[in-house]
C-alpha cells in the first residue's frame, strides 16, 4: 500500500458506559483515546437491499485500509463523512502487520 492512497480522514469510535451521577448509567459512542482521527483508503464492496417485516432495509459494505493499531476490535465502527460504519472484520495484513483492511457496513444496528 502506497502512503498516498491513504487520502480520507476517518474517526474511530468506541461504544461505552457511563455513570450519569444520579445512579444509572449512560450509553454513547465516543473516540478512541488514543489517535481517533486517522488516515485511510477506502474501497466500497457493494451493498443490498432486503425487506425486513414489510420494510426494506438498505446495507452497504466498505473496506477502510489503515496503518496497523493494536486498539481496534470488531465492537467498535468508524465515522466516515459523518456516517457511522459497525465494523465487521479487522484483517491484519503485510509481512509485519503493517496494515489493517477493516470490513465495515453502514446502513444496520450494531
Amino acid at each position: 500500500m502506497n502512503p498516498g492512497d491513504l487520502t480520507q480522514r476517518i474517526t474511530l469510535q468506541r461504544y461505552a458506559e457511563t455513570a450519569d451521577g444520579i445512579g444509572g448509567t449512560v450509553a454513547a459512542w465516543s473516540n478512541l483515546a488514543t489517535d481517533p482521527s486517522v488516515w485511510a483508503a477506502v474501497k466500497a464492496k457493494g451493498g443490498r437491499e432486503s425487506q425486513i417485516e414489510g420494510r426494506t432495509a438498505a446495507t452497504f459494505v466498505v473496506v477502510f485500509t489503515i496503518y496497523n493499531r493494536t486498539d481496534l476490535t470488531e465492537l467498535d465502527r468508524i465515522l466516515w463523512d459523518g456516517v457511522a460504519y459497525n465494523i465487521r472484520g479487522i484483517l491484519r495484513r503485510g509481512g509485519a502487520s503493517l496494515m489493517l483492511d477493516i470490513e465495515a457496513e453502514r446502513g444496520v444496528t450494531q
